[in-house]
This record gives C-alpha cells, sequence and structure tokens, in this order.
C-alpha cells in the first residue's frame, strides 16, 4: 500500500524514485507529431493524497500542482493561503500563511520548481505578485508589476514564464534577476491567461480563460497551434505534456481530467475514478512526476489524485 498519509489509501505502491535517464525529443507542434497508437488502454487511480481542512497533507480548494525531478509535489494550497511541499514517504514541508507580508501568500494558485531544485516560484495571486521560496524554507524575494498572476512554469532552459492575467500577457523572465526575455500578448491572441506549462522542446502552453482554449507557442513566442482547432473545452485550466506528446488538460468546467493525443484526438477522460471516491469536482491543477506519473488536484473535493497508465 501507499504511505504517503495514513488516511484514504489506495494503490499497490508508492511512486518509484526518478530513475537518471536521457531526456527525449519533442515534436514543435501538435501537428507535426506523430499521432500515438490508439489502444485500448485507460488511467487507473493509484493513491489518493489528502482530505479537507487546515493541518499539514490537508487541503482547502488546491490548485496549481507540479512535481520536481525528485519526485516531490507541489500544491498551490489556495484555500489555506500557503504551499505544500510533499515528499515521497509523505513527509510535509509548509510555506506561506495568509497575508501581505514578505513570505506569506494571499490565495496561491500556482507553483513552479525550478529545475536545479534549489528554490521554487509561486503566483500569489492576492497579493499580484510572484513569491519566491528556497527548498529550505526561507522565503527568497517577491517579484511585482504583476495583476492577478495566475500561471507559472519553468522551460528546459531555466526560464520562468508567467500568466500576467490582468494585464492580458504571459511574461518570459530570467528567474533570477526578473529581467524579462520575451512576451506574448493581445497581437498573438492572449487574452486572459491563467495556466501555463512547457514541454520538452521548450515550447510554452498557454490556457485562457476568455477563449476555453489551450494555445502553444515556440520558444520565440511563435503560434505553433490551438486545440479550439480541433474540439472545444470546457474551462480548461492547468495543462501538462509527457514525452509521448500526450496533453493532460483539468478540464474544469466538465469536471475531469481529458488527455489529447499528439494529433488533438481524444484518448482518455476521467470524471470519477472510482465508485467510493465519487466524481471530480472542478479540477484545476495537472502536474506529471519524473517516471510518468499523473497527478490532478481535485480541487472542490479538496484532495490531490495520482493516476496511471494501465
Amino acid at each position: 500500500m501507499s504511505d504517503r498519509f495514513d488516511f484514504l489509501e489506495l494503490g499497490d505502491a508508492p511512486p518509484k524514485a526518478p530513475a537518471a535517464q536521457q531526456s527525449e525529443g519533442m515534436p514543435d507542434s501538435l501537428a507535426e507529431q506523430e499521432p500515438s497508437a490508439r489502444k485500448s488502454v485507460r488511467l487507473k487511480i493509484q493513491e489518493v493524497i489528502g482530505e479537507p481542512g487546515r493541518e499539514a497533507g490537508q487541503f482547502m480548494n488546491p490548485a496549481g500542482i507540479a512535481v520536481d525531478g525528485y519526485g516531490n509535489l507541489y500544491v498551490a494550497d489556495t484555500g489555506n493561503h500557503r504551499v505544500q511541499r510533499i515528499a515521497l514517504n509523505g513527509d510535509v514541508l509548509l510555506y506561506g500563511g495568509p497575508g501581505q507580508g514578505m513570505g506569506q501568500l494571499m490565495g496561491p494558485v500556482a507553483v513552479a520548481p525550478h529545475p536545479d531544485g534549489r528554490f521554487f516560484l509561486v503566483a500569489d495571486q492576492g497579493n499580484q505578485r510572484i513569491a519566491a521560496f528556497r527548498i529550505t524554507g526561507e522565503f527568497d524575494r517577491p517579484f511585482t508589476g504583476f495583476l492577478g498572476p495566475s500561471g507559472v512554469c519553468f522551460d528546459g532552459d531555466g526560464r520562468c514564464w508567467i500568466a500576467d492575467t490582468g494585464n492580458s500577457r504571459v511574461l518570459c523572465v530570467d528567474a533570477r534577476s526578473g529581467v524579462m526575455l520575451l512576451r506574448l500578448d493581445r497581437s498573438q491572441g492572449v487574452l486572459r491567461p491563467i495556466a501555463l506549462c512547457c514541454d520538452e522542446r521548450k515550447n510554452v502552453y498557454v490556457t485562457d480563460e476568455k477563449t476555453r482554449d489551450v494555445t502553444c507557442y515556440s520558444p520565440v513566442g511563435q503560434k505553433v497551434r490551438a486545440v479550439s482547432e480541433f474540439r472545444n473545452l470546457s474551462q480548461p485550466r492547468q495543462t501538462a505534456v509527457d514525452k509521448e506528446g500526450r496533453l493532460y488538460i483539468a478540464e474544469s468546467g466538465a469536471s475531469r481530467l481529458h488527455v489529447l493525443s499528439p494529433d488533438a484526438v481524444s484518448i482518455e477522460t476521467v470524471e470519477q475514478p472510482m465508485r467510493k471516491l465519487g466524481p471530480l469536482k472542478q479540477p484545476c491543477g495537472v502536474a506529471l512526476g519524473p517516471n510518468g506519473e499523473i497527478y490532478l488536484s481535485d480541487t472542490l473535493n479538496h484532495r490531490i489524485l495520482r493516476f496511471a497508465w494501465e
């Protein structure tokens, strides 16, 4: 059994520690990627992490999530105004706490660990800033000049992408200096960006609340392809892309996890992972572990779910 926590355990084993392996290249666009094999496969629930509450390992409306290269899970515990870092053995570190001061958070909605593992960034939406914390627990610094930032992620070069939601733009910045390197705005079809992810080829995927779409942009900001060219989505939130090019979408409006093949064919949807767990309720976050684990923040059920392909 999984030993992440003592409650709500599922699955035969906890996630494996990540193995060192060579990164594989990813195609530059959805259209250029080879169609995935349409086998009869499905996602199976492996673990339930957390329950409603305010103690360590409990959540209130968890939103954006992330997993670092060591398998540690990061949760933007929005309703508790904090970030939780949960190790494979169940150890929990808490960062933040309600407030407007340095090191405090107000309604954090996204979190992104830097590839070097030394620090992570938080979209501190209520305080209109991006907050940097060291892994050891110390608050590092704030980055300001944003209006309701809702998404943050790193690409393979360690560049930070920020969804500056209220200003209708996505910024690519140097994570240490805060110097802007690139911007996407209305001229590139960005209206109200609310979530971001990057693939292994350093393309950035922008979820836009106003267009209800997910659009892929190249590392230099050129539009590649939008999911709306193939299908409509219902209030998409955070996304993730695996090594096979599959796109995972926390489709909040449909209360489901939606998986698309590289050629944008719907290959899996999860609305109720197991009868005794009940249906998903407006999931907002999705992230992938180093060994292909799929994590979903089941937001209004106040829990995180871990899945694996059968």
